[in-house]
């Protein structure tokens, strides 16, 4: 049992990892970027008056 499970770890192991990231990947990750600062910014513009009166209060 030992030899198989030997043999599993070194034949399905990720010995070299290359370093490519499709340019795509770039794009996709500033979209969310770009969409999760868009989205911060729509929730605070539609709770700003909550958000101001609490502040006032005090």
């Amino acid at each position: 049992m030992d030899h198989l499970s030997t043999l599993m770890l070194t034949d399905f192991s990720l010995t070299t990892i290359s370093g490519y990231i499709d340019p795509g990947s770039a794009t996709a990750f500033m979209a969310m970027i770009i969409g999760a600062v868009a989205g911060a910014g729509m929730t605070l513009k539609l709770y700003w008056y909550k958000i101001k009166e609490k502040i006032s209060k005090n």
